[in-house]
């Protein structure tokens, strides 16, 4: 089992989901797909009103990709947005 790369916690129609990927919390596929369940999850949850979205640790909310996962994804993952 992999370590998650966000938690998610639900309070009083708030679901706060927070980045895990210290030291700078950088994006990768496996972090989009755990982000888009989240997501989904709050989107089907009546109780959910408002989605918070944080960045663990002191430095980074979110330095950006990460460069290895880069490195090793086919250019339709990485210029598909750009089309």
């Amino acid at each position: 089992m992999t370590t998650p790369l966000m938690s998610a916690s639900k309070r009083e129609g708030v679901m706060v989901l927070e980045l895990q990927n210290l030291p700078a919390n950088t994006y990768s596929y496996e972090m989009m797909r755990e982000l888009d369940a989240h997501i989904l999850d709050a989107r089907m949850d009546e109780s959910v009103h408002v989605l918070l979205l944080t960045g663990a640790g002191e430095k980074f909310f979110c330095a950006g990709a990460d460069i290895a996962m880069l490195e090793k994804a086919n250019p339709y993952f990485k210029y598909v947005d750009a089309l």
